[in-house]
């Protein structure tokens, strides 16, 4: 029995080694380090010598992280001979016998059983609920697999038109009797309202969105959906935004941004996003969109897809709405209307939240940045509704954001008589009388069983008016006022 003790303090030595020395961080690090160069060499942003130095950069972090694994391992396996030289020294059990029980077969696999028990034990301690790792980025849901994955349909624009030809040709049977039936595009500035409008909407009998399954290969929809139908499976949790928003991979989310990149990227400037006029009208990328479209429709709605409509949610639409009417004949836009103080206060909260998320998270930047995800962060572009005025505030500040929202909002006033405005007030004090009168709006028709008033905050948002200029404050106002007499009740 001395000898059995002895060999369970040696390995147990060992264990808190490696626990000691966080091994097991070090080991974690070893996929992301590897995929940040291979990432880099299908980055076609970066020009050659950007792509050899980030591949360099990476050898170098693998080489010292295989030194720092080395020393760790060395130093565990070193301590497993304190319990058996002690035994020895104190005549309890001599060191041979301690030896040759822990190299026996079965003690091994007993040990290496017991280990890995603990370390999901402690695994599953620090992710308890309300644990900070709950939170997530859209992108914490790839593993380094999964990353590559990525890199890969995102490595470049003809990529990606590429796999659209392809699903075309794949799948024309299977989409040619679906009609291109108008769209219906929801919009504001991010932080307005649209995900919870999104979340209520998307599972109504005749509407389809884009949902988080359908990434990476946002071009090929059909194919990927058959490809990944069994291969993935990612528990819900929240995002990133800390709104309380809780996301899976069948939650709906809007990405066509990728696909107004891919077909106008002059409209891409490095400090702002230019925006779309009328005359930036083009057939390739119309028939693309209904292509598209009509897809989303069949996978979401198998049965009755002749009758869906495609429901959008992008914040950068109120960027294209000269062009959207032209672009998607018949089609109907949704602007989220928020009182301007409390918008522009979680504005900057989530600016600030993603400068820190951009600076300790590489791959959670390169994600929101293929999805065209600009709003915040490392990656702010402003849509240039008036870049001069907004050029004299500081992105950090509140003001930056008010100026924003004023800015963005008295564009969309000179478009009022083409949109439904909503207003998240009504939303919040009568959400199924007001989403009835919207549905209606959209032809869409009462959903009886449909209870919207799970979807939106029941308390009332609280102006955040201490944070803000008092002139600019009572500019957006009267501009909040002005929309809120054009609003769905």
């Amino acid at each position: 029995m001395a000898a059995v003790a002895v060999a369970v303090a040696s390995m147990a030595c060992f264990l808190v080694v490696l626990k000691l020395t966080a091994v097991h961080r070090v080991l974690a690090m070893i996929p992301s380090t590897a995929v940040a160069g291979v990432t880099a060499m299908l980055n076609t942003e970066l020009d050659d010598d950007a792509k050899e130095h980030a591949v360099q950069q990476a050898g170098l972090r693998l080489l010292i992280l295989a030194w720092q694994i080395s020393w760790r391992i060395a130093l565990a396996l070193g301590s497993v001979g304190i319990p058996i030289l002690t035994a020895d020294l104190l005549d309890l059990v001599q060191s041979e016998i301690s030896l040759s029980i822990l190299m026996r077969f079965d003690v091994i696999v007993i040990f290496s059983i017991l280990g890995i028990l603990l370390a999901l034990a402690l695994k599953q301690l620090a992710s308890a609920p309300g644990d900070q790792s709950d939170k997530i980025s859209d992108s914490n849901a790839y593993g380094a697999g999964g990353r590559l994955v990525h890199a890969l349909a995102f490595s470049g624009p003809s990529t990606q038109q590429q796999l659209a030809r392809f699903d075309n040709w794949l799948f024309a049977d299977t989409i040619a009797d679906i009609p291109d039936n108008p769209p219906i595009f929801i919009t504001s500035l991010a932080r307005g309202g649209t995900t919870a409008l999104l979340n209520a909407m998307h599972d109504l009998p005749l509407i389809s969105t884009h949902r988080y399954c359908d990434m990476p290969f946002m071009s090929a929809p059909m194919l990927w959906s058959q490809l990944a139908r069994r291969s993935r499976v990612v528990a819900e949790r929240e995002r990133a935004h800390g709104d309380g928003i809780r996301i899976n991979l069948q939650s709906p989310e809007g990405f066509d941004e990728i696909f107004w990149r891919l077909y106008w990227p002059e409209k891409y400037r490095k400090t702002a996003l230019l925006l779309w006029q009328r005359s930036d009208f083009k057939a390739e990328a119309q028939h693309f969109f209904r292509m598209h479209f009509r897809k989303i429709a069949k996978l979401r709605h198998p049965i009755t897809a002749s009758a869906v409509r495609y429901l959008s949610k992008n914040n950068a639409n109120i960027a294209r709405l000269d062009l959207l009417p032209t672009l998607f004949p018949g089609c109907q836009l949704i602007i989220a209307l928020r009182e301007p103080s409390a918008h522009s206060a979680s504005l900057h909260r989530q600016h600030l939240n993603f400068i820190h998320l951009h600076n300790k998270d590489a791959f959670a930047m390169r994600y929101m940045k293929d999805i065209g995800h600009l709003e915040f962060g490392a990656l702010h572009r402003p849509i240039a509704f008036d870049p001069d005025v907004l050029a004299g505030y500081d992105p950090t500040q509140p003001n930056y954001w008010l100026v924003y929202w004023i800015t963005a909002f008295e564009h969309i006033r000179k478009h009022i008589s083409k949109l439904l405005i909503l207003s998240q007030d009504s939303l919040r004090s009568a959400p199924q009388n007001t989403m009835d009168i919207l549905l209606e709006r959209l032809n869409i028709g009462h959903v009886p069983t449909h209870d919207f008033r799970r979807y939106f905050h029941c308390k009332p948002d609280a102006p955040m008016s201490d944070l803000f200029d008092a002139d600019l404050l009572r500019r957006a106002r009267d501009t909040y006022e002005h929309l809120l007499a054009f609003a769905v009740r």
